[in-house]
């Protein structure tokens, strides 16, 4: 199976975790950023996950929590027969649905994610490898400068300028290369 890599807008959105273990931990340390509405259900959560969480609640994990408002949910007890009842419920409301270590009872997975700003990098395996996604997400790091952020921020300014102010296509790319070359100090401006 390969999957295709999709940016999601999730700010505002609400997404289901259901275990506050390390591995739910993660995953709501991943998606936070993002600015979703995380709820966790579990019995027990890391304090992490707990403040990671926009609301938590404590308790067992009921069949009547996949709800469509849900944009995504995640499946992290650590149990199987739970992680499979959630991927068979929320597969049937068609949401989303990631469970952790158990690529095919997923809709998606997580990739490694190299993120400043607006500026976000996913990295996958197909869940095969773990480590060698790892391994590309710091080579992406040592490769990209540290301001990669601001960059993309001006190279947004640049971009609404020439779009205001240059009509011809060819004139404004060559504009917008010198605008990113000068930023990624390859020429003086």
């Amino acid at each position: 199976m390969s999957y295709f890599p999709m940016m999601v807008d999730l700010d505002k959105k609400k997404v289901l975790v259901v275990g506050g273990g390390n591995e739910g931990t993660q995953k709501i340390n991943v998606l936070k950023p993002f600015g979703c509405d995380i709820t966790l259900i579990s019995i027990e959560a890391s304090p992490e996950a707990a403040a990671g969480a926009d609301v938590y609640i404590q308790r067992a994990f009921e069949d009547t929590d996949i709800d469509e408002k849900y944009v995504l949910i995640v499946a992290a007890t650590g149990d199987l027969n739970t992680d499979e009842k959630i991927s068979k419920l929320a597969k049937n409301k068609k949401i989303p649905v990631n469970v952790v270590d158990k690529t095919e009872l997923c809709t998606f997975i997580f990739p490694a994610i190299v993120k400043d700003k607006d500026v976000v990098i996913g990295v996958s395996s197909g869940g095969k490898s773990p480590y060698l996604v790892q391994f590309i997400k710091q080579l992406i790091l040592s490769h990209l400068p540290k301001n990669i952020g601001e960059i993309n921020d001006k190279m947004g300014d640049y971009r609404v300028y020439a779009k205001e102010n240059i009509n011809d296509a060819k004139e404004r790319r060559r504009f917008l290369k010198e605008k990113l070359d000068f930023l990624l100090g390859y020429k003086s401006n």
